[in-house]
């Protein structure tokens, strides 16, 4: 069996590394192009990766701190957002559980040393699917044929060029922001979390790396422009005693998912297969999911002949579900503003309203109920400031009722979202 990884980015080399320990029996190629550079951006990751990582690797923080200036990361501080304008702490849960901050550069460098393959540095033609497999035609007129392709080279043409095929892609718009202005600054404190901070035009991140600190605002163009952006992006650094920063340029970003990730030879994987803002690090966490159940599926479904169609079908409803529910789970972020009554936040506030109008997103609606009551019982931000796991197994553990999570979120997460912003208080969920 022979299986390619088209591309170079943080997606590419968690398929081929996962793929090499996971299939070691396959053939693998991995093609990418190296005159396109990762994004680079410094990045926050959920305990999903970590416990991804060193199942793969066996390396742990220390040689991520030595190796991609890694620093530890126990959730993410709000500030200034909900009805009015708090700040509080989504911790991961349980108190054991950590994530990284890390140089995602770096990081594809590391996972590189774990990749068994045939490596051909090429920009990739054409990939056409057949019923025996698939072909990959490279620029050079080569062409491999190959089982099954895991393709990981970035945002879907079509969204590039401003627009999405709805046959293929559904846009996930009640999500507002689409549009990311980078800056990198010199190291802070290792506090330890990601930093979100609610601004006139959207919110800045800060992600607190060894040596410095990768910080962006996420805003949505078509209610600001970048020169408004750019502005407040810098009265608030002003603010902050920072003065001196390395501009990165900016970047948009779709939020979308394809309908279906996998064809039955082809997985779409990393950005080609969907993204969200960056608030939870979900594209690092959705590309992990989705390439831990790819080699599962194959290992039991699809060595011989190919994946049987009502398989492909689970896998693609599987994939869906989790990404449109984490959409839902970042929208409500929004639900109770923020600090600032502005346009952007009168839009982002009505991101459910514009959910509920979508008819495949209804059902995942009514179950999104269940955590929001149960994290509506949870003493909320009280969970933020566990510290000990053997306290929060005895006092936390026996309050929780659902033992399932929404996407990849659980009523934990809820109720501190849910509190921190206000949302109970004001039940928007129930008046909308």
């Amino acid at each position: 069996m022979k299986i390619a990884v088209l591309g170079g980015g943080t997606a590419g080399f968690i398929a081929a590394s996962h793929l090499t320990r996971s299939l070691p029996q396959a053939a693998l190629l991995h093609v990418f192009d190296s005159r396109i550079p990762t994004i680079g951006v410094g990045e926050g990751t959920t305990p999903r990766f970590r416990t991804w990582f060193e199942e793969v690797t066996g390396l742990g923080l220390s040689d991520l701190a030595e190796r991609c200036r890694a620093t530890s990361k126990k959730g993410l501080r709000f500030e200034k957002w909900g009805s009015v304008g708090s700040d509080f702490l989504n911790r991961f849960q349980p108190t054991r559980l950590l994530g990284y901050h890390l140089d995602a550069t770096e990081l594809v460098r590391v996972l590189g040393e774990y990749v068994r393959a045939e490596r051909v540095d090429a920009r990739v033609e054409e990939v056409i699917k057949s019923a025996d497999g698939a072909r990959v035609r490279l620029e050079n007129g080569d062409t491999h044929f190959c089982d099954y392709v895991f393709d990981a080279r970035g945002f879907p043409p079509n969204f590039k060029r401003g627009h999405g095929d709805m046959a293929e892609l559904l846009q996930l718009d009640w999500i507002p922001t689409g549009r990311a202005m980078l800056r990198r600054l010199p190291e802070k404190d290792l506090s330890g979390v990601t930093r979100a901070v609610a601004r006139p035009h959207g919110w800045i991140f800060q992600i607190p790396l060894q040596g410095s600190t990768s910080c962006g605002y996420i805003f949505n163009a078509n209610i600001s422009p970048d020169t408004e952006v750019d502005h407040d992006f810098t009265a608030f650094l002003h603010q902050e005693g920072i003065f001196s920063w390395i501009p990165r340029g900016a970047l948009n970003f779709p939020n979308f998912v394809r309908h279906r990730v996998f064809d039955g030879r082809i997985f779409w994987l990393g950005n080609a297969a969907a993204f969200l803002e960056p608030l939870e690090a979900t594209a690092i966490c959705t590309g992990v999911l989705e390439i831990r159940e790819a080699a599962r599926l194959i290992s039991d479904h699809g060595s011989n002949g190919g994946v049987d169609p009502v398989q492909v079908e689970k896998f693609n409803r599987k994939m869906l579900t989790y990404v449109v529910r984490n959409s839902l789970f970042l929208a409500w972020h929004y639900a109770c503003g923020s600090a600032w009554d502005t346009p952007f936040w009168e839009y982002a506030m009505q991101g459910m309203e514009r959910a509920r109008k979508c008819a495949m997103v209804q059902p995942h609606l009514v179950d999104m109920e269940a955590f929001v009551e149960a994290g509506r019982e949870l003493p909320g931000l009280a969970l933020s400031e566990y510290e000990d796991q053997a306290q929060w197994d005895r006092e936390a553990y026996p309050l929780l009722r659902l033992f399932r999570p929404f996407g990849n979120f659980s009523e934990l997460n809820f109720s501190q979202v849910g509190h921190g912003i206000g949302y109970y208080a004001s039940d928007h969920f129930h008046r909308n």
